[in-house]
């Protein structure tokens, strides 16, 4: 049965890269669900997205990075963008959504057979505990945290840069947890360069898992070091 589940993800991934344009455009989300097999509901008094299958419930709405799935949030690469009557997503989200798929349960037809449903047992239960600091002499950050084991564990970067500016997904990592449910990464901060910016690490795994957050504010990657580079000396008097 766990095979069965792999190839239909393999299936659904290979499906989506023939849909993506080569320069990267955005996909129409109601194609992407038909090949993933979610059921799509489109909310026009809401303006927002419903994609099910068993198991799973994804909300998407137009402009916003952060998505819904079941009772977690996710964060988008970029944010959908509405129209002609549908969302348009990234690639990159596009696939995510084909590995969620993959992970639900799976209506599996038999050949001469009823169809039926194939339970996935990829899920876990627990939380996930999150610590991060700066690495010192790099634009980077260090994170360590726990969570259950040989889980999958997705490291969301995001920046808040000013109170006029929507927050900016930075980056996001894919880390496994080793058989104690350890994990850790070093993650550059690019681009949040900008001394003051807010950053926050979100880190979610499996339905569930709690997820967990941590926040950091960029300062020098050297803060405190005596530099005699940088240090102004006085021109001798005439």
């Amino acid at each position: 049965m766990r095979t069965t589940l792999v190839l239909a993800t393999a299936i659904m991934l290979s499906s989506l890269t023939a849909l993506a344009a080569p320069d990267g455009s955005l996909l129409p989300l109601a194609s992407v669900a038909a090949r993933a097999g979610y059921a799509y509901q489109w909310q026009p008094g809401h303006s927002y997205v419903v994609l099910s299958r068993p198991g799973i419930v994804v909300v998407l709405r137009p402009g916003e990075s952060v998505y819904q799935v079941n009772n977690q949030t996710a964060v988008a690469d970029e944010s959908p963008s509405y129209s002609r009557g549908d969302l348009y997503v990234t690639p990159a989200l596009a696939n995510r959504l084909a590995v969620l798929a993959g992970r639900s349960p799976s209506m599996v037809r038999i050949a001469g057979g009823p169809t039926v449903v194939a339970q996935s047992d990829i899920s876990a239960h627990g939380a996930i505990t999150l610590e991060a600091q700066p690495l010192q002499g790099a634009e980077a950050i260090s994170i360590d945290g726990t969570a259950p084991p040989n889980a999958p564990v997705t490291i969301t970067l995001l920046a808040t840069v000013s109170s006029d500016v929507p927050t900016i997904v930075v980056s996001r990592q894919d880390v496994v947890t080793d058989v104690n449910g350890r994990f850790g990464a070093v993650i550059p901060i690019a681009s949040a360069y900008e001394r003051g910016t807010i950053l926050k690490i979100v880190a979610t795994s499996l339905p569930g898992v709690v997820p967990a957050s941590a926040q950091l504010v960029i300062n020098a990657p050297n803060p405190g070091v005596n530099v005699p580079l940088e240090q102004t000396t006085p021109h001798p008097a005439r």
